[in-house]
């Protein structure tokens, strides 16, 4: 059984929530860390044990004020090992909060659904 990761939120990372036995995929905040291999590590490997034996439905929550570059390639990451899950037709989707007003949190969003080939609900708050 693979076990739950929680991650708390602080003024330059996110707030994690991975649990599977919840079905709890969840990212909050902002994502600027000094080190985000460091920070993504623990979180990248909890997706590769996940994706071997996923949840009969998957929906990923993103709901980030702002990532940087190194970020973004680490959430990139995350949301490729997921289309493991996607490419073994299973059900996986991604929930992609953006502020009403962020246009361009949007279009990441938008970006990241054309380069992993997942599908993704855009939501405003």
């Amino acid at each position: 059984m693979i076990k739950p990761l929680r991650i708390q939120a602080t003024n330059e990372s996110l707030e994690v929530n991975l649990d599977k036995e919840m079905s709890r995929f969840e990212f909050y905040g902002k994502s600027l860390p000094e080190n985000p291999n460091e920070f993504f590590e623990p979180v990248l490997k909890w997706f590769r044990e996940y994706v071997k034996e996923p949840n009969k439905e998957t929906i990923l929550v993103f709901k980030m004020e702002y990532f940087n570059t190194a970020s973004s390639k680490r959430i990139l990451d995350i949301l490729s090992i997921c289309h493991e899950i996607h490419k073994n037709k299973q059900s996986i989707f991604v929930n992609w909060f953006y502020h009403f007003n962020d246009e361009d949190m949007k279009e990441t969003g938008e970006s990241f659904s054309e380069i992993v080939h997942l599908p993704f609900k855009y939501l405003t708050y």
